[in-house]
């Protein structure tokens, strides 16, 4: 790697919204062993954690309170949590659909049976 291309690296990293260290710690320890993660998606996953906390930044300055509170936080999160669980009510509803499909292949068997 040649000193310009270490440069750009470092200073990418520089500019990164949390340290790039910790984000990367996160994903690893999620990761199966043996998986390795590319630094460029975890500079990719980063940014993005970024424009989150920027969204909820913007929803906290609409206050009107002279101080921010746990509340707030709480509320200014909570639409990205329905989205979490929108997507286990989803899981759930495909499972409970898949049951009813096996149960009507299952009646439908036993009625060619007759």
């Amino acid at each position: 790697m040649s000193e310009e291309e270490i440069k750009k690296e470092e200073s990418e990293i520089a500019n990164l919204p949390f340290p790039h260290a910790r984000v990367k710690e996160l994903i690893k320890n999620k990761l199966n062993e043996g998986t390795y993660i590319k630094k460029k998606a975890a500079i990719n996953l980063n940014l993005w954690l970024g424009k989150l906390a920027d969204q909820v930044a913007e929803e906290i300055s609409k206050t009107e309170k002279a101080y921010v509170s746990a509340e707030d936080i709480i509320e200014a999160t909570s639409k990205f949590d329905a989205v979490n669980r929108i997507d286990e009510e989803k899981t759930r509803i495909a499972a409970h659909l898949n049951a009813i499909k096996e149960d009507i292949n299952r009646l439908l068997s036993e009625l060619d049976r007759i």
